[in-house]
């Protein structure tokens, strides 16, 4: 395993610029993510790391080594892609021992890195099979053994669970989690499954439209995103953003369906410039819910009458979609409390995770 420097690193089609400037630095072992929306850069990004696509400026170092110009070959990285990309004539011994086979790795030292590779995917038992026989998700264990097998600098994930349910994913993604914390690897790793962001990275890079918006571990994104279009990609549902004005450095106004609402913060010094002027508030689903007795004495806590709009039950809780300041707003709450559509309800804000954005720049403050 070794460290990887994204330097600088932009790329042109043509006027077209897909990368525009990025800068990530990836210690030895890390798992990062690059995540973003369909056209935002992050598999090229990703193709560019690997030497399957130039870049038009900038430097890859792989090991403090530059390699922006060297072969995928010379690299010494393994990719796993969407599409398995296994040989069908080939068994899965055959798939898995191509790479070494190619590499001139003598016959006997083949056969115990396959079998190693194997036993820690737990597919012994298809060794003599062809992909055609296999499922979705043994087909995609063996393209991550083929890619084990190697035991390269770096491993790059192209999107690897895409094409599998959402049972096999759950699954699949805690199998990728399980063998990074076993062998230590370095990962970068593509996806546009922010669930599978937060729960696989030691670092998130959120892109979008060929700039890294952000570069951070999932809790900091989750709590203390960069922006707007961060708040509201990472998290499902997404954040709630209501137009709001700041009263002072705790407590913004909200104004609408005829009525004044004051929300309490925590006091934060960095408010101070946009007293008196209009934000954009944004809370997580989560921190509003039914009346909790054990939290309604805390500085940041308000209950507040709204109509529910909505009701969709996810077992261990219950989103309502219900309005405020003629904004449409999304609580989660425990199922074991009820509400009726169309009614008045008591909700609880819980404001010590709210965050406040600029709305122009739709900056975090």
């Amino acid at each position: 395993m070794a460290a990887l420097t994204i330097d600088n690193v932009k790329k042109s089609y043509g006027p077209t610029q897909v990368l525009k400037g990025i800068n990530i630095a990836i210690e030895k072992g890390e798992f990062l993510v690059l995540i973003g929306p369909s056209g935002c850069g992050k598999s090229t990004m990703m193709n560019s790391i690997a030497g399957l696509e130039s870049v038009t400026e900038g430097r890859i170092l792989i090991g403090g080594e530059d390699v922006t110009h060297a072969n995928p070959k010379d690299r010494d990285i393994a990719m796993v892609f969407q599409s398995y990309a296994l040989y069908p004539n080939m068994t899965v011994r055959g798939n898995i021992s191509f790479g070494l086979e190619v590499r001139k790795m003598p016959k006997a030292e083949r056969e115990v890195q396959v079998d190693k590779v194997a036993k820690l995917l737990q597919i012994e038992h298809l060794l003599d099979r062809k992909p055609a026989q296999l499922s979705g998700g043994q087909r995609q264990r063996v393209a991550m053994g083929r890619a084990l097998a190697r035991e390269p600098k770096i491993y790059l994930f192209d999107e690897p669970l895409s094409n599998l349910d959402a049972k096999l994913r759950v699954e699949m993604r805690a199998e990728i989690k399980k063998l990074h914390q076993r062998l230590g690897t370095t990962i970068v790793y593509v996806t546009h499954d922010q669930i599978e962001a937060m729960t696989l990275a030691d670092r998130i890079a959120v892109m979008k439209d060929g700039v890294l918006l952000q570069l951070a571990t999932p809790q900091q994104i989750y709590d203390t995103p960069a922006n707007i279009f961060v708040a509201g990609f990472m998290g499902s549902p997404a954040m709630n953003f209501i137009e709001a004005t700041l009263v002072n450095e705790s407590c913004v106004s909200i104004q609408g369906d005829g009525q004044i609402l004051e929300l309490p913060l925590l006091k934060n010094e960095s408010n101070q410039p946009y007293i008196g002027k209009k934000v954009i508030l944004g809370i997580r689903p989560e921190m509003i819910t039914e009346p909790l007795s054990h939290k309604q004495d805390e500085e940041c806590v308000k209950v507040v009458t709204l109509k529910a709009m909505l009701t969709e039950a996810m077992g261990a809780d219950t989103m309502v979609l219900t309005t405020l300041a003629d904004k449409e707003i999304s609580c989660r709450i425990n199922p074991s409390y009820k509400v009726s559509i169309g009614e008045q309800c008591e909700f609880m804000f819980d404001m010590s995770k709210a965050v406040l954005f600029d709305p122009e720049s739709e900056n975090l403050i």
